[in-house]
């Protein structure tokens, strides 16, 4: 196959050769890990607890694999380092033909000079084959101190990662970002960012950018199922403000039917009045033409409003939102397959979750 790097070398990444310190966040709390709640009691990129390992193994198979993708995991530390490289080794990613590499295993990042300009910089590639990889995203900065926001992959695992500065550059955690507390999502691949050309556009990263919590991602390709032992680990996670849970796109009505109920239960369990939204899912393509797929998808959506309903008589603060709503006018052009949505689709999805959030919570 011919090597677009010699037609066009613009897709060349300019590796430096210059030394540098290199600094992992598992042995060094200079650098703040936002997105993953055990990280600082497990040291591990994954979005569960290490004592829940063979509980989630046996709950549902490959459900293992997906915990270990760190998907809303976000490196962020203040730097006036010249150059920034970061080195990965990967754990695994699927390899999926309809999503972009760049948003299965790659890093983006945002520079700022606090969290309120903190803007798109760029993404680290890397060619599919490969375990391991190094990207410089600059080479000879100023030496200004700025925040740097990197984002993990939404679907490539991560064993380890190294940010690389200049040896005489200083770096630290600097300020709180998040200081509103957590927002806890549940859902599907949608939720887990599939099929974002980077992380950064999932919709719980840019949540956390745009409103100020930290958004935490609990959404698990094909494995949205409701079970009531992971609603009891994420009624465990403390300081939440709100439980949003989309997980319909992977269940069936009789599914939602034995599990909504109980999910919503044990979450009341350890929180009694934090909100809870209950999201039916986005509009599939295939529901706008065959009648059958639009009728079957109707009873969840009023299964689930029912049911929020219900709770509603004795629950003020449980609420339901209409998931055909947030793609807008672009619906019908905002997915990569019909299903999983493009960056155009998660832009929509955020900004109007971001007023529905706002709406409940102020």
């Amino acid at each position: 196959m011919p090597d677009i790097k010699k037609i066009d070398t613009n897709f060349i990444n300019k590796e430096t050769e210059q030394e540098l310190q290199y600094i992992n966040p598992k042995y060094n709390n200079s650098i703040k890990i936002y997105g993953l709640n055990w990280f600082e009691k497990d040291k591990r990129f994954v979005r569960f607890p290490k004592e829940t390992d063979e509980m989630i193994k046996e709950l549902a198979e490959g459900l293992h694999y997906l915990v270990e993708q760190p998907s809303g995991g976000m490196l962020v530390f203040r730097s006036n380092t010249s150059t920034l490289k970061i080195k990965v080794k990967l754990g695994h990613t699927f390899n999926m033909s309809h999503m972009p590499f760049t948003g299965q295993g790659g890093c983006d990042v945002y520079i700022g000079k606090d969290f309120k300009s903190l803007t798109y910089f760029r993404t680290a590639s890397y060619h599919y084959s490969l375990k391991e990889y190094e990207f410089t995203y600059f080479t000879n900065w100023p030496k200004e101190d700025r925040l740097y926001l990197i984002n993990l992959p939404l679907y490539g695992g991560i064993e380890e990662i190294e940010v690389g500065i200049d040896l005489d550059a200083t770096i630290n955690k600097g300020e709180e970002l998040f200081t509103k507390g957590k927002i806890v999502c549940y859902g599907t691949s949608i939720t887990q960012g599939g099929c974002a050309s980077r992380g950064g556009m999932s919709y719980t990263n840019a949540l956390s950018r745009r409103m100020g919590y930290e958004v935490l991602n609990f959404g698990f390709s094909g494995n949205g199922r409701g079970q009531v032992e992971i609603a009891e680990i994420l009624g465990s996670i403390e300081n939440v403000k709100m439980f949003i849970l989309d997980y319909e796109a992977n269940a069936t009505l009789p599914m939602l039917k034995d599990t909504l109920d109980n999910f919503i239960n044990k979450l009341r369990e350890t929180y009694p009045l934090v909100p809870i939204l209950v999201l039916s899912k986005i509009r599939m393509s295939v529901e706008n033409h065959v009648e059958a797929n639009y009728l079957d998808q109707l009873s969840r959506l009023k299964y689930q409003r029912s049911v929020v309903n219900k709770h509603k008589k004795y629950d003020k603060n449980i609420y339901f939102y209409d998931g055909h709503k947030l793609l807008g006018k672009y619906a019908s052009e905002a997915t990569v397959d019909g299903c999983h949505p493009t960056d155009l689709g998660f832009m929509m999805i955020t900004e109007n979750l971001e007023k529905i959030i706002n709406k409940i919570l102020n």
